[in-house]
């Protein structure tokens, strides 16, 4: 039972007959059978779960579809993959979307209990290592050194008796926690860059066996690269307030004269220091940070077309469309196709 009194809810997606574990463990956890995908995701759209065992092999809706739909759409907390037989390729794929833990069958009674037990402890030794690791990591963000410090930390972490998922699972911790930290640390990231492009696994190699690691390490290259874009390396205290200030006020269309009397400076002095300290003009940057703020509200929100020059402070719609496929090698329409179906209301 849960620190209420109240028994765990279980859902088990597993193709068998009910295993003995369950009624060992009837005190403690109230749990519903379904034997294949489809079943699975409608009683996790119906009703509430504290924990569902998702076989490796479904049919109706396979797997790993239906890890990236719970994953997706929020509809567990926990997640535990299982199997009959050790598949550690399609394990590690199940990790990236968001698997808890990885059972083979029959499934012990002390296994379970452990699992239990992680959901219902917020806070473990473990996870305060993890922390502490990953705001060491975040204080390298926006420096060359960035991957090879966050997997030097990483390394750190791993116990050299894990096997290959116990490592992948405290690298997927490691990671998700560090990308927590970045978005904590800049606020304005949101702006541009949605949290999910660093949830999913985008290709996969499935004969590595270290491919959560790998994926971990590519992605925080990655949004090292973005916070490098967005909010370059100048080592002057005024100017990352400029910097932060215009990240933060990019929907509102601040002008430079505007910039410039806000931090007691002429706009020629904003424009000199822009191209001395940054090495690109003010004009070039807001060009660069309206680009991707345009990329991102045409991907993940509900802006269409026709109304974004003018959000983003051009007043010509056609001269913006082209300096959109100029910069991205797309077209506005191109963009707001791949992210039919993301769109998040704002």
């Amino acid at each position: 039972m849960d620190a209420l009194g109240r028994k765990l809810k279980v859902l088990v997606a597993v193709d068998e007959a009910e295993a003995p574990v369950w009624a060992q463990l009837s005190q403690q956890i109230e749990a519903v059978f379904v034997r294949d995908g489809l079943s699975a995701y409608r009683a996790l759209t119906e009703r509430a779960f504290d924990l569902v065992l998702v076989d490796l092999y479904l049919t109706g809706m396979d797997s790993l579809a239906l890890l990236r739909r719970i994953r997706t759409e929020k509809l567990c907390p926990s997640v535990v993959l299982t199997s009959e037989t050790p598949s550690f390729s399609y394990a590690q794929q199940g990790i990236l979307n968001g698997v808890c833990a990885y059972l083979l069958r029959p499934i012990e009674e002390s296994e379970l209990q452990t699992v239990i037990r992680s959901i219902l402890t917020e806070h473990s030794p473990e996870s305060a290592l993890i922390g502490q690791a990953a705001e060491q990591a975040v204080t390298h963000f926006r420096g060359a050194e960035a991957e090879a410090v966050f997997a030097k930390l990483g390394e750190g972490l791993l116990c050299p008796t894990d096997g290959t998922v116990e490592q992948s699972l405290r690298w997927r911790d490691f990671y998700e926690e560090t990308i927590r930290q970045i978005y904590r640390a800049y606020s304005w990231l949101r702006l541009y860059c949605h949290p999910e492009e660093f949830s999913h696994p985008d290709f996969i190699r499935d004969r590595d066996d270290q491919m959560v690691e790998h994926f971990c390490r590519r992605k925080i290259g990655q949004l090292n690269d973005i916070l490098l874009e967005l909010f370059p390396v100048c080592g002057n205290r005024k100017m990352d307030e400029v910097i932060c200030y215009l990240l933060q006020s990019i929907d509102d269309n601040v002008q430079q004269k505007e910039v410039a009397e806000r931090f007691y400076i002429t706009n020629s002095t904003l424009s000199t220091r822009f191209q001395n300290q940054l090495g690109i003009s003010y004009r070039e940057y807001m060009t660069r940070i309206k680009i991707r703020r345009a990329k991102y509200l045409l991907r993940y929100t509900n802006v269409r077309t026709r109304d974004l020059a003018g959000r983003l402070g051009y007043k010509d719609r056609d001269y913006f469309s082209k300096l959109f496929l100029q910069r991205t090698g797309k077209t506005l329409q191109e963009y707001e196709q791949a992210g039919a179906g993301n769109h998040y209301n704002i």
